[in-house]
């Protein structure tokens, strides 16, 4: 690959300087496409994280299990049962939470300005 740049430098010193001022604005396009391209790739990426959640049969059991809990009629095994589901929820949570903030960076905002832009308000899920 070397070889191969070196020849370039060595065609491109041969421009007039018109030529070379555009031949330097095509590159630096280059360079901001393909960093406009890796960053959208981040993000998409981050935007599937930051919305993965529990199956939804897990969600349904989850609110099921809940509500007897409230009604008082969970069994030992239905309440370790949700006492799993509630933790995977945690953990999802706590990787969203990890993954808004990335986002954020990425963005150059605050996580809050970046939950308002995506309309996420994280005491309602």
């Amino acid at each position: 690959m070397s070889t191969t740049i070196s020849t370039l430098f060595h065609e491109v010193e041969r421009l007039d300087n018109r030529s070379l001022d555009i031949f330097i604005d095509n590159v630096m396009s280059l360079r901001v496409r393909r960093e406009v391209s890796n960053q959208q790739r981040q993000e998409a990426l981050l935007l599937e994280k930051i919305n993965k959640s529990l199956p939804l049969k897990q969600v349904e059991r989850f609110r099921m299990l809940n509500k007897k809990r409230l009604d008082e009629t969970l069994t030992a095994s239905e309440y370790d049962e949700l006492l799993i589901l509630l933790e995977k929820t945690e953990k999802l949570n706590t990787n969203r939470v990890k993954h808004l903030s990335a986002l954020a960076r990425l963005r150059n905002v605050s996580v809050r300005e970046l939950m308002k832009q995506l309309d996420i308000n994280l005491a309602n899920g």
